[in-house]
């Protein structure tokens, strides 16, 4: 078990991380889901002992991060955002060498858990292509095999898909499912939606170094008012109020984002038409009509005030 109690991190005069406070049961998949900057890697190098929390505590497992940093050490593997590799080794140097630094394996151990993970990764014609050749996605899957490799009791993966395509990302996270099958508890940071909601057991939203919510994809869509999303595209929001549309009964949030409006609603298609008329009647011009179920990003929004680009 992981936990937070008021974590906080400061450098200089900026608060990156901001009275930070959740518990995360082992063997489940995490996902810190916030935008570049929302505090979602100072978290977990907090974690992980390589920043001092200015604030707060974090335990591992009941090891203090601050107090016993070598012994908190040992549980927790990190695939880091931009990767970390030795360009002049191959793929296979690199895995092998991280196992004999990380694991008590024996060399014929090393070599063949190697190759496991990079046959699983579309990876083992290249291990011997220096890193240095390789495209950042094949780097990308390299930062992300250490860990894999390695299968520490805790696993930390930032933006682990990133520049990779759609085939190699549903190779990693399929890899991150039996990684946490096995035994380990994942932490995976992302700004991906699609990611945070197919991948996390539970999501955890960050913005501006703050925890806004915590749950499961299902649960945190149902605090949701409203099983529905009408979002509205017009020409200008110029003077477009939300209690222009909350005075019907069945509307229970409005936001006006640049110029779409995205209202949270039941009965939506029978309410469509009333709105179009009103937004009308009021002089908006509506370019796009588009009703769906409330999504995580929905979610998102409602939490943040900001969408995920």
């Amino acid at each position: 078990m992981i936990i937070f109690d008021r974590a906080r991190k400061k450098f200089g005069n900026v608060d990156a991380v901001k009275d930070f406070s959740l518990t995360i049961e082992d063997k489940e998949i995490l996902g810190l889901l916030g935008p570049n900057g929302a505090g979602k890697t100072t978290l977990m190098l907090m974690m992980g002992t390589v920043y001092r929390p200015t604030g707060g505590t974090i335990t591992v497992d009941g090891l203090d991060v601050v107090k016993q940093p070598n012994e908190v050490r040992k549980e927790i593997g990190i695939a880091f955002q931009d990767p970390r590799v030795d360009g002049i080794l191959g793929a296979f140097d690199v895995l092998n060498w991280h196992l004999k630094m990380t694991t008590g394996l024996t060399k014929e151990q090393r070599e063949k858990r190697v190759e496991e993970v990079l046959r699983s990764l579309d990876l083992w014609e290249a291990r011997n292509k220096r890193t240095w050749l390789m495209s950042g996605g094949m780097r990308k899957k390299v930062e992300d095999a250490k860990v894999l490799c390695q299968r520490p009791k805790i696993a930390v993966f930032d933006e682990p898909t990133a520049f990779l395509d759609v085939p190699s990302r549903l190779l990693v996270w399929d890899m991150i499912r039996k990684l946490r099958d096995g035994g380990s508890t994942i932490i995976v940071a992302t700004n991906m939606m699609d990611e945070a909601e197919r991948l996390s057991d539970r999501v955890a939203i960050v913005n501006l170094g703050k925890l806004v919510a915590a749950g499961t994809p299902e649960q945190l869509k149902s605090t949701q008012k409203g099983g529905e999303v009408l979002e509205v595209a017009v020409e200008s929001s110029h003077g477009l109020t939300a209690d222009i549309l909350t005075q019907f009964s069945e509307v229970h949030n409005v936001h006006v984002d640049d110029n779409k409006v995205v209202v949270y609603l039941n009965s939506g298609r029978l309410l469509l038409p009333k709105i179009v008329e009103t937004l009308t009647e009021q002089g908006f011009k509506i370019g796009s009509v588009h009703l769906k179920e409330v999504t995580l990003e929905d979610v998102f929004l409602t939490y943040t005030g900001q969408r995920l680009e």
